[in-house]
């Protein structure tokens, strides 16, 4: 893989994820994770919400798999560099970078997680008070 086209891999993933995080978070103020307002959601519209957090989660699981990918190549690239004396700066770099934007999703996807714990717990209360009636 050529310096170019990982380059615009790695641009193309932080523009797209910076994407994705702005559409995440959404507008705070109507959030119903941060306002609490996930009581007076309905079971089809929890529902919903669970579909499209799963549906994120594997986006990001995806992507966290294309870049562990992208950073063994690298590093297995680095050990050649290495092996014959080559310039290594570029390629510790990108490995760098990859893991910086590893750890961005992953922590992504630990509130990603959080919410759907949250979103399930609300799903099973609502499950629970319509067979209690």
């Amino acid at each position: 893989m050529g310096d170019d086209s990982s380059r615009s891999i790695i641009k193309a993933l932080k523009n797209e994820w910076s994407l994705f995080l702005e559409a995440f978070q959404g507008d705070k103020e109507e959030d119903a994770f941060e306002t609490g307002k996930l009581e007076v959601l309905s079971l089809d519209e929890i529902r919903e919400m669970t579909k499209a957090l799963v549906e994120d989660r594997k986006k990001i699981n995806q992507k966290l798999e294309s870049l562990s990918k992208e950073i063994d190549l690298n590093s297995a690239k680095l050990e050649s560099l290495r092996l014959v004396g080559g310039e290594e700066d570029i390629t510790l770099k990108r490995i760098h970078e990859l893991n910086d934007l590893g750890q961005t999703m992953a922590q992504m996807l630990s509130r990603l997680d959080h919410r759907l714990r949250e979103i399930r717990e609300q799903e099973n209360k609502i499950q629970e008070a319509l067979i209690s009636s």
